[in-house]
């Protein structure tokens, strides 16, 4: 008899716990040092992003984002430091793919995410 795969509680369609938006916006993050490098997200949901950077980093390696965002007529950052889920062995566009997930949100950046979605 097959095994039948359930979704995982509070799931979408795709799998995911949340719902990702495609967007190309900057960030800046802080890999092994505390200097900033630039990047840019692909998408962004409530509890990650997929970035594209110059730098391939290692899957489970935490970092510190730094997101930029328009709320109105502000510019916003959310930072938060997370973890690298995964990622894409291949130079894409300019720079690796990898899959990051928030593992330290703040109430205020939180909520801050929470408007942006709005």
């Amino acid at each position: 008899m097959g095994r039948v795969r359930r979704r995982k509680r509070n799931q979408n369609e795709e799998g995911r716990q949340h719902p990702r938006v495609s967007l190309n916006l900057p960030i800046e993050y802080y890999a092994s040092n505390h200097t900033p490098h630039p990047g840019r997200i692909c998408n962004l949901s409530p509890g990650g992003v997929m970035l594209n950077i110059s730098e391939r980093l290692g899957s489970g390696q935490q970092i510190k984002l730094a997101i930029f965002f328009c709320l109105g007529a502000r510019i916003e950052a959310v930072k938060v430091n997370s973890q690298v889920v995964w990622v894409d062995g291949d130079h894409y566009n300019g720079g690796f793919r990898a899959g990051v997930k928030f593992i330290d949100l703040s109430p205020k950046d939180k909520n801050k995410l929470q408007k942006f979605f709005e």
